[in-house]
């Protein structure tokens, strides 16, 4: 059972699109995406006063188990995205963020995601989440933050 949220807590972030990022076309690539949603996750927490390595030193593990994206118009070189991360369901064991993909200073949706994630312990094992670590999901930004850094 998850717990579905209203408003669901978000952070936009914004990212360049890397040389390194593109195919041959100068396109972001599609396998890229899942790498920029990773980061904006991880910006998410950081907001919300914790990082992915704290998480992960206290032996809170997340796992991806299910990701879709839905390409409408393409990412290229050098543009700053504005990617909203939206966390919008929480269950016991469980995290669901969806994702929207503008061009900075567009309203134009590029791209949409939605991650389903796994709370599990070193060895692999389902993890139930604690409350300190749901309340910390559900806090607003307590940092903002234009991009990954500053």
């Amino acid at each position: 059972m998850s717990e579905a949220l209203h408003p669901p807590p978000s952070s936009t972030v914004y990212l360049r699109v890397n040389y390194s990022d593109v195919d041959r076309m100068g396109l972001l690539h599609h396998a890229a995406y899942l790498r920029y949603f990773e980061r904006c996750r991880e910006e998410f927490s950081r907001r919300r006063g914790a990082s992915y390595a704290e998480m992960e030193d206290n032996g809170w593990l997340i796992v991806v188990v299910d990701a879709t994206v839905k390409y409408r118009l393409p990412a290229r070189f050098d543009e700053v995205l504005a990617i909203e991360v939206r966390l919008v369901s929480v269950g016991h064991a469980a995290l669901r963020f969806e994702y929207d993909v503008r061009r900075e200073g567009s309203h134009t949706v590029i791209a949409t995601a939605m991650t389903r994630h796994a709370f599990v312990d070193r060895d692999g094992r389902v993890r139930r989440i604690e409350q300190d670590l749901h309340d910390m999901f559900h806090r607003p930004e307590q940092v903002t933050r234009r991009g990954e850094v500053g």
